[in-house]
């Protein structure tokens, strides 16, 4: 809120990231261990002014960015996850739409000023945000921007660098300009270079705020590295870094119970019954969370997900297990690796052990080569040896973030 007026803020992460290459967009990649896209979507949540937030991603990433976002611990203004389009106006304006969608369809008055913010751009300042949404209170329209370092020249000759500007994003506008300069550009066949060029084009003079440098957008191989190092100097105060490293111990046991589907490590098992327990029951995942909880002193399964609440009934493991990573990253700690075991006679965890390690590593945001799975028998003693039920035990090395 801002002067008694509501701020709305759109994050478009729909981009495929080419020019970065490799197999992971550059929206998901990580830095100081957290993705990019996260960085920017909590850099707004976090900001007093911001009221309702919307995200955008790629149509067949949203069930991904769901999860991902369950998992990064409080982020109470994000409103809805958004599908995107081919190109960034296109994504840009899905946002918008969708965005008018919620508030219509929560009796909710739209926001007088809407923010528009390239995912790419992580480390957005608090201070910028306050310039844009001043800038656009009082301009309708308002973009930071940085003057440049390098001269720049043309094919005609050197341009005069006192008068360039490198633009950058959060852009603010006021909220119904904004959606009549989307009609008009629609109307016009234009796609414009960015938000601000589309308003400029309904004759609204753009008002130029102070950016900052470090509000870089992530675009190749160079940047993540640059990234990098700006992340650690944030987590550290520029100070020599002081990497905490945390073991934990999980331990967990459940009965065979008829009836119902076996659920280890997240993975179906094709056995004749599944075990008892208040959730599904994955003896597996529910060791794994315990040595997580116990790396980081955040006590146990049982303080955090109780079987005497309703809510927990039923519910899938890996949804617990991602609430597990919100709540360490929220107490300012991320998983480095796990090694697991399953203790029974049958069924045999062999074959399944891939598959558990893939589905594991997307929950735990780490890669398969940082999770061992395996399984051992009891030589048939005790309950396990007798065939009544299956226990686990797992470590957890976890570090400070």
């Amino acid at each position: 809120m801002y002067r008694e007026k509501r701020i709305g803020a759109i994050v478009v992460a729909a981009g495929s990231g080419s020019r970065m290459g490799g197999n992971v967009a550059k929206q998901y990649r990580k830095i100081g261990g957290e993705m990019v896209f996260l960085r920017s979507v909590r850099a707004l949540n976090e900001h007093p002014l911001i009221d309702d937030l919307f995200v955008v991603v790629k149509e067949s990433d949203v069930n991904y960015c769901r999860g991902c976002l369950d998992g990064a611990g409080s982020l109470d203004k994000v409103r809805m996850l958004i599908p995107g389009g081919e190109e960034r106006k296109e994504s840009a304006q899905n946002g918008l739409r969708g965005a008018y969608a919620y508030w219509e369809r929560m009796e909710i008055p739209a926001p007088r000023i809407i923010l528009v913010h390239d995912a790419a751009r992580p480390f957005l300042s608090e201070e910028v945000v306050d310039a844009v949404v001043r800038g656009a209170d009082e301009s309708g329209a308002a973009v930071p921007v940085i003057p440049l370092k390098d001269t720049v020249r043309s094919g005609e000759g050197t341009l005069d660098r006192s008068k360039l500007f490198a633009v950058q994003t959060p852009q603010g506008f006021d909220a119904e300009l904004l959606r009549k300069a989307y009609k008009q550009a629609d109307k016009d066949g234009v796609s414009g270079t960015d938000d601000a060029s589309l308003t400029e084009r309904l004759g609204v003079r753009t008002a130029l705020v102070t950016g900052d440098y470090g509000n870089f957008k992530i675009t190749t191989e160079e940047d993540l590295i640059w990234a990098e190092a700006m992340a650690k100097r944030l987590r550290t105060g520029g100070q020599a870094e002081e990497l905490a490293l945390r073991v934990g111990i999980g331990y967990d046991v459940h009965a065979f119970a008829p009836e119902r589907k076996m659920i280890l490590g997240g993975v179906r098992i094709d056995y004749p019954c599944g075990l008892a327990g208040h959730s599904d029951a994955d003896v597996l995942t529910h060791a794994i969370m315990d040595a997580l909880f116990g790396a980081c002193g955040l006590g146990d399964i049982g303080r955090h997900f109780p079987d005497t609440d309703e809510a927990f009934k039923g519910i899938s493991s890996l949804k617990l297990l991602r609430r597990t990573v919100g709540l360490l990253r929220e107490s300012g700690f991320e998983p480095v690796n796990i090694d697991a075991v399953l203790i029974g006679e049958r069924p045999k965890i062999g074959p399944y052990a891939k598959e558990m390690k893939k589905t594991l590593s997307k929950e735990l945001g780490i890669e398969e080569s940082q999770i061992n799975i395996k399984g051992t028998t009891t030589e048939k003693l005790g309950f396990c040896g007798r065939g009544e039920g299956l226990a686990a035990q797992a470590v957890a090395l976890c570090r400070t973030i």
